[in-house]
């Protein structure tokens, strides 16, 4: 049944590559400098205009990175040099990376390990994974652990099913009872594919150190239960490998409007519809027509709810992003508001997070951390400010962006995979350590 499952895939994935061969043809992605707020308002402006793809959002404090269509590539750059906004072409065919990241997809499903997959010792970590070998992963990681439980989060508008896991191992003598909750959720843009694979990396391996004796993870799995989402936008996520790699949104249809989907990070009930957050539904930050209309969305509030009618505390939410190498805090939706009470405690956690994840690897740029909005840009109906100030309360909430800064983007090769799962594996346990030092 698995070798059917992959060959399945293989076929789907091969169709795609070819059908879709020219989608990204002659597209560009351009790395700008950008220095006054006015050229910032004005590249907001033009996103719709000309079907701007921002790779990392306007800000005046890092490098922009936007892909432009060959239609409007020259237009754009003249309107650059005439508001002597500075650029350089990062990418000068965007389609010349797709097509290695699909055939990179290919060459891994037609493995000879791969295609022998028969329990979860089998799983490659090292490689990107289909939708359909997602979910096995979370069946066969509840089927081999005594304390972990597969349970549906929730089903999304093409009814597939977010398989998600609740790992709960004995308590430790000094935990609370019931221990509190540690929420890590992966894949809420479709084309982040390093996001599952991360979240799926530090979760194996912290259950195979708990396995085997280590303290680490038997500290951190005595004092909390964590709760793993490795891919919630399961629509958005099967479109990238299937149709269209570099595709963000949700695949909800906008009656209407002729464009599908909205971006589930501006959808939470968290300062919904203020700053960056599109009401355009053909914007790739369309923020939905209401706060919570999307059905992965509500899924996410809904396990919230269910947890809080049963008195339990989420301590940690965590949903990670690529790219760009940063560990943001609230506030997003304004930089003008005092920061939240615990926000000492927050930044501290994630300072300890940035140094642990930089001491594995010295990554090229490091990880840096700060409030979002004060470290780049104002955005709203974000999934920090929700985990922090809506539904989950949890006193640690993050958006955590993943590697790299820029060189591979949102096509990041699949030998990152490792050294991006194990600087994110001591990452976690030092944000945890943290809480459990100084605020459990």
């Amino acid at each position: 049944m698995r070798i059917v499952m992959i060959l399945a895939a293989v076929l789907a994935v091969s169709v795609a590559a070819e059908l879709k061969a020219d989608r990204y043809r002659g597209y560009q992605v351009l790395r700008l400098s950008v220095a006054k707020t006015d050229d910032i308002k004005w590249l907001h402006d033009m996103e719709d205009v000309l079907n701007l793809d921002f790779w990392t959002d306007p800000s005046l404090v890092r490098p922009v990175d936007v892909m432009v269509s060959p239609r409007v590539a020259g237009r754009f750059r003249q309107m650059l040099d005439e508001r002597t906004i500075s650029y350089h072409v990062m990418k000068r065919d965007v389609q010349d990376d797709v097509d290695i990241s699909y055939d990179e997809a290919i060459k891994a499903l037609l493995s000879g390990n791969r295609a022998g997959i028969a329990a979860l010792a089998d799983f490659d970590y090292t490689v990107y994974h289909t939708y359909e070998e997602i979910q096995q992963w979370v069946t066969d990681v509840a089927a081999d652990y005594s304390f972990v439980n597969e349970f549906s989060f929730g089903t999304t508008h093409e009814q597939r099913n977010i398989g998600a896991l609740e790992i709960a191992a004995p308590a430790d003598a000094s935990a609370t009872d019931p221990k509190p909750i540690v929420y890590f959720e992966g894949g809420i843009h479709a084309r982040e594919w390093i996001s599952p694979a991360t979240v799926m990396y530090f979760t194996g391996k912290l259950l195979s150190n708990y396995a085997n004796g280590d303290q680490d993870a038997r500290r951190i799995l005595g004092m909390f239960d964590l709760h793993i989402v490795p891919s919630l936008n399961c629509d958005g996520y099967v479109f990238t490998w299937e149709h269209e790699r570099l595709w963000r949104k949700s695949r909800q249809p906008n009656p209407d409007f002729g464009c599908m989907g909205t971006d589930l990070n501006r959808n939470f009930d968290a300062y919904w519809g203020m700053n960056r957050a599109s009401p355009w539904p053909c914007s790739d930050v369309f923020r939905g027509f209401t706060a919570l209309n999307n059905p992965e969305t509500i899924a996410v509030d809904d396990h919230f709810r269910n947890l809080t009618t049963q008195n339990r505390v989420t301590k940690v939410f965590i949903d990670w992003h690529s790219y760009s190498q940063l560990i943001l805090a609230p506030w997003s939706y304004s930089a003008e508001a005092e920061l939240p009470p615990e926000s000492e405690n927050q930044l501290a956690a994630a300072a300890a997070m940035a140094a642990a994840m930089n001491a594995t690897n010295s990554v090229d740029g490091g990880y840096i951390h700060g409030p979002l909005a004060s470290t780049l840009y104002e955005t709203s109906g974000v999934s920090n400010d929700y985990g922090y100030a809506s539904t989950p309360d949890a006193t640690y909430s993050y958006v955590v962006e993943l590697r790299d800064t820029g060189e591979f983007g949102f096509l990041l090769p699949d030998n990152q995979i490792e050294p991006t799962g194990e600087e994110s594996y001591n990452g976690v346990i030092a944000l945890l350590d943290y809480v459990i030092n100084e605020d459990y």
